[in-house]
C-alpha cells in the first residue's frame, strides 16, 4: 500500500507533462489533427462520435466508434475541443446485457497538428460537468485540472483520464476497475448514469455516493477499499494481510498515513526522486521532492521502512498501474526541500 502511495503521487506531478494544457483558439491557419482515442462504459461500439471547438461549439468532425469503442477522426482545426459520444452500445460490466448509451459522455483536449489522444469514459464526462456546469466557458487548461482532481479522488493519481484506456474485462487496470465499480454502483442503486455524471454533486450527495460506490467496489472487484469522494480529500482504508488496516487520507495539502507500521517515530526525511516514467507510449522525466514525517530510524536508504516504500514503488510491477513502467532512483536528505508534497506516517 505504501509502495502504490508514493508511486501514485509522483505519477500526479508527471500527469500534467503528458498532455498538452488548454488555451484559445489558434490564430495559425487550421492544421488537421488526428485523434483517436476510444469510449468506454465498458466500451461502446457504433456510437458517434462528434468533435466541436471549445469556443462556440462548432462541429469539426464526426465519426463512428467500432469493436472496442475505439475511433479515429482527422480535425481541420488547432484549439481546445469538446468530444462528446452519444448513442451506440456497451455490455454492461454488472449485468452483461447489452445496453444503450443513453447519456452523452464528453471530454476535452487542445488540438494542435500533431496526433493526440482522446478517451471519453464517465469519470471524463463527471470532470467536464464539474468543470462547466452551465456548459460555457470550456477550456482544455480547466478541464484537466479538474480531471487530475477528480483522477486522485477516485484513486487514479497520475493516470491521465483523457489519454489512458480503461481496460474492463480480462486483466483489468484501475482505471477498468473503477469503471467496473460504476457500473456496479448504478445497478446497485437502480440509477443511471447521467444521474452522476450530469449533475454537479453537492457535498451530502458526494459523501452518499462515496459510501455506496466504496460497497460497489468491493462487489465488483473484490477489493476491500473504502473511498470518501469529497471536497477534494479522499480516505482509503485498506486491509492488510495482517488483520490490520491503513489508512491513507490525501488532498492537494499532503497525504497522512495510519496503521502503516511504519510511523510512530519522530524523524524527517527529504526524499528527491529522479527518473522517467512511461505512460501510454508518453516518457517524462521525474524530479519530485517528498518531505516524509513521522519515520522511525534514519534517513536514508538503510531505514528498512523507508527504503521498501520507495524502492517497491520503482521496481515491483505489482506497484505500477497496466501500461505503465518506470525508471526511478532516490535520494535522502535530513533537511526537506521547500515546497516538497508532505507525508506524514503515524
Amino acid at each position: 500500500m505504501r509502495s502504490t502511495l508514493v508511486f501514485s503521487l509522483s505519477m500526479l506531478a508527471t500527469a500534467s507533462l503528458l498532455v498538452a494544457c488548454g488555451g484559445s483558439d489558434s490564430s495559425v491557419a487550421p492544421t488537421s489533427t488526428t485523434i483517436t482515442g476510444s469510449a468506454v462504459k465498458g466500451p461502446v461500439n457504433g456510437a458517434t462520435v462528434t468533435i466541436k471547438k471549445a469556443s462556440d461549439g462548432t462541429v469539426v468532425g464526426t465519426t463512428t466508434t467500432g469493436a472496442g469503442g475505439s475511433y479515429t477522426v482527422s480535425v481541420p482545426y488547432q484549439g481546445d475541443v469538446i468530444i462528446e459520444v452519444s448513442g451506440g452500445t456497451y455490455t454492461d460490466e454488472a449485468t452483461g446485457i447489452t445496453t444503450s448509451l443513453t447519456s452523452p459522455m464528453k471530454s476535452v483536449l487542445s488540438v494542435s497538428g500533431t496526433s493526440v489522444t482522446g478517451v471519453v469514459t464517465p469519470l471524463t464526462t463527471m470532470a467536464f460537468t464539474t468543470s462547466f456546469p452551465s456548459g460555457t466557458g470550456v477550456t482544455a487548461a480547466a478541464f484537466k485540472t479538474a480531471a487530475d482532481n477528480l483522477a486522485t479522488q477516485f484513486q487514479l493519481s497520475g493516470v491521465d483520464l483523457t489519454t489512458t484506456t480503461p481496460v474492463v474485462t480480462g486483466t483489468t487496470n484501475a482505471y477498468g476497475n473503477a469503471l467496473k465499480a460504476v457500473s456496479q454502483y448504478l445497478k446497485d442503486n437502480n440509477t443511471t448514469l447521467g444521474a452522476i455524471t450530469n449533475q454537479t454533486l453537492t457535498q451530502a450527495q458526494w459523501t452518499d455516493f462515496s459510501t455506496k460506490y466504496s460497497a460497489s467496489y468491493k462487489t465488483a472487484t473484490g477489493q476491500t477499499v473504502t473511498y470518501n469522494i469529497a471536497g477534494g480529500t479522499i480516505t482509503t482504508s485498506v486491509t492488510n494481510p495482517d488483520g490490520g488496516t491503513t489508512t491513507v487520507t490525501s488532498d492537494a495539502g499532503g497525504t497522512t498515513v495510519t496503521g502503516s507500521g511504519a510511523g510512530g517515530g519522530s524523524g524527517t526525511c527529504g526524499v528527491s526522486t529522479q527518473g522517467s516514467v512511461s505512460v501510454s507510449g508518453f516518457t517524462v522525466p521525474i524530479n519530485f521532492d517528498y518531505c516524509v514525517s513521522g519515520l522511525q530510524g534514519s534517513c536514508d536508504a538503510g531505514n528498512t521502512s523507508l527504503a521498501q516504500q520507495m524502492q517497491t514503488a520503482a521496481s515491483s510491477s505489482a506497484s505500477l498501474p497496466a501500461g505503465v513502467s518506470a525508471n526511478i532512483s532516490y535520494s535522502y536528505s535530513a533537511t526537506c526541500k521547500t515546497g516538497a508534497y508532505p507525508i506524514v506516517f503515524k
